[in-house]
């Protein structure tokens, strides 16, 4: 009687199709890379810690005030904080806009961008 086990037939080969065999192969292998991967990465962070840049607030007792040179009339229009620290500020004033590349950290004007009203020709 024949119960269609692979010990019964002489010389077969088991049921599992090559590709499926190698499937497994390979997703244990990248299991196992992986894991070293992981491992190695943990291991390098362990070693070389980032620290991160903390802000240091001024003492409770001391407060600075900053502001910007703003012009008779002018209003701001626009902030946009910039990747180097600096804030890009738009002013508005009647008849022409400016532009400041202000740094909060040294509480200046690094430069500026006047629109206004050109010099007329005498």
């Amino acid at each position: 009687m024949n119960q269609g086990l692979a010990e019964d037939q002489a010389g077969s080969e088991s049921g599992t199709p090559k590709a499926l065999l190698g499937a497994v192969i390979i997703m244990g292998v990248m299991i196992v890379a992986g894991v070293a991967v992981m491992i190695g990465v943990i291991a390098h962070r362990v070693m070389h810690p980032h620290h991160d840049v903390s802000i240091s607030a001024p003492p409770s007792g001391s407060s600075t005030r900053l502001a910007l040179p703003l012009g008779e009339g002018e209003h701001i229009t626009a902030v946009t904080a910039r990747p180097d620290g600096m804030m890009a500020v738009t002013l508005g004033r009647p008849g022409a806009e400016r532009v400041l590349l202000w740094s909060p950290e040294a509480g200046r004007v690094m430069a500026e961008l006047d629109f206004g009203v050109p010099p007329s020709a005498p």
